[in-house]
């Protein structure tokens, strides 16, 4: 894991090196920018720094042997047929600065950003007008939260960390294959269906019945051992699908009445996954049942949304609980404007896993997890998720690995992680244009799966 930071913790940093670390890190700088111009075929640079960086950027031009320009002053150099380095996104933001900025811009040459490329806000990863696309951003220490948030994963091109290892998961950190790899609950030779995990999913509705398919394929597919899918009857029809899930017949639709039958069947779970696809019914007597029960359970879309509906449901929520919002729905359940959601979704995370008491998934370009304690960004995955039923398949994966016996915060930041992954791995061969939730299903999460056992 490796530390995310602030754009203050990371000047701390910066201004307090010996003169040994802060020539490693310029050695860095410069080998990463002979990789990038060796690549354009270019045989100059020119380094262009902030203030707070003048040391460590004049030891990355001697290591280069390129002339560096610091935003403070007003030099006259010639930025064309040769790579950038941009070190100023510690600079002030005054007319040189953004003179600058727009002249690598115009310029049309290759950027190879620190920290964040120039003109994205460090912290909260918005981009301003005039800003830097980088081909190459270096991490040094750590990541700065603004290279995922927002505007900051198109800008930042290829995110490159130098050092910021952790042991310990302090603060805000981001979560790696060597987690996966240690988290994903191990699986014994003579493992039979019962040590691999019972779950529940309550989901479906005649309108949404793929979206009970899409998470029953993807907790089968994640390991559980033995799943049990309560939908209503036309969901249920269509099970035969999927031959290994077993339907428990609910009715027509979800009301409070038919739910009375999902409520039964919770008795002998090892977890439970509600809400993908059940429509408007009211299975508020659902959730609480499932929530009285202390069950792990994974809350997702229209259980989502009818838990903001039924606010006297939130003294209920635990710590077995993941709930897992997109800033629509998280703007709903805690009652504030989508973009105040979008504006700092770290701090809405960590804020409200600590008020509720339990594990919030927030999604996005960048997921943040947290339990109000331990907090994490999983920023795998790419614009081919971005397709309806994709959270249907995070919301099954969650279910089988919270059914294996993973804590809830773990299960949450391992299933975006597998998720993610599995959407990653796919478009290499697919494209992004054309992965569906089904392929991350069905092929994906294997292959993700593959890489972090083998």
């Amino acid at each position: 894991m490796r530390r995310i930071l602030s754009q203050t913790e990371l000047q701390e940093i910066l201004q307090s090196l010996l003169l040994s670390e802060e020539q490693q890190l310029a050695a860095a700088i410069a080998g990463a920018a002979r990789e990038l111009m060796d690549t354009h075929g270019l045989d100059r640079a020119v380094l262009l720094c902030g203030e707070p960086l003048r040391r460590i950027g004049a030891l990355s031009a001697k290591a280069l042997g390129a002339p560096l320009a610091l935003a403070c002053e007003d030099a006259n150099l010639d930025l064309s047929r040769g790579l950038i380095v941009d070190m100023l996104f510690a600079a002030k933001d005054d007319g040189r600065r953004r003179g600058w900025i727009r002249a690598v811009k115009e310029s049309g040459c290759p950027v190879l950003s620190v920290g964040v490329p120039a003109g994205v806000d460090p912290d909260t990863g918005r981009a301003a007008d005039l800003s830097v696309y980088a081909q190459i951003t270096l991490a040094p220490f750590g990541y700065l939260a603004g290279a995922f948030l927002q505007d900051g994963l198109d800008h930042c091109g290829h995110i490159r960390p130098i050092g910021g290892e952790s042991t310990e998961a302090e603060g805000v950190y981001r979560f790696e294959g060597s987690d996966a790899a240690r988290l994903l609950p191990p699986r014994k030779r003579t493992a039979h269906k019962g040590d691999s995990g019972k779950a529940l999913l309550c989901v479906g509705s005649s309108k949404y019945v793929g979206a009970a398919l899409l998470s029953a394929r993807a907790c089968l597919a994640a390991g559980c051992g033995i799943l049990f899918v309560a939908c209503p009857d036309q969901v249920r029809s269509a099970l035969w699908r999927l031959p290994e899930a077993i339907g428990v017949p609910v009715g027509a639709d979800w009301n409070k009445e038919t739910s009375q039958a999902a409520i039964r069947a919770m008795a002998d779970m090892k977890a439970v996954g509600l809400g993908c696809g059940v429509g408007s019914g009211d299975v508020s007597s659902l959730i609480e049942a499932a929530l009285r029960s202390k069950l792990p359970l994974v809350l997702d879309a229209d259980g989502l949304n009818c838990l903001s509906r039924h606010r006297s449901l939130f003294s209920l929520l635990h710590d077995r609980v993941v709930l897992t919002p997109h800033p629509g729905e998280m703007s709903r359940l805690v009652q504030t404007p989508i973009d105040q959601v979008r504006r700092d979704p770290i701090a809405v995370a960590q804020k409200f896993a600590a008020l509720w008491g339990c594990t919030v998934l927030l999604k996005g370009a960048a997921t943040v997890v947290s339990d109000g304690k331990r907090t994490c960004l999983v920023a795998e995955g790419n614009a081919g998720l971005g397709k309806g039923g994709s959270g249907d398949v995070l919301t099954g994966i969650i279910a089988a690995l919270l059914a294996q016996g993973a804590a809830a915060e773990q299960a949450a930041a391992l299933g975006v992680w597998l998720h993610a992954r599995a959407g990653d791995l796919l478009t290499r061969e697919l494209t992004a244009y054309c992965v569906s939730p089904e392929d991350v299903a069905r092929r994906g999460l294997a292959l993700a799966f593959r890489e972090i056992v083998s």
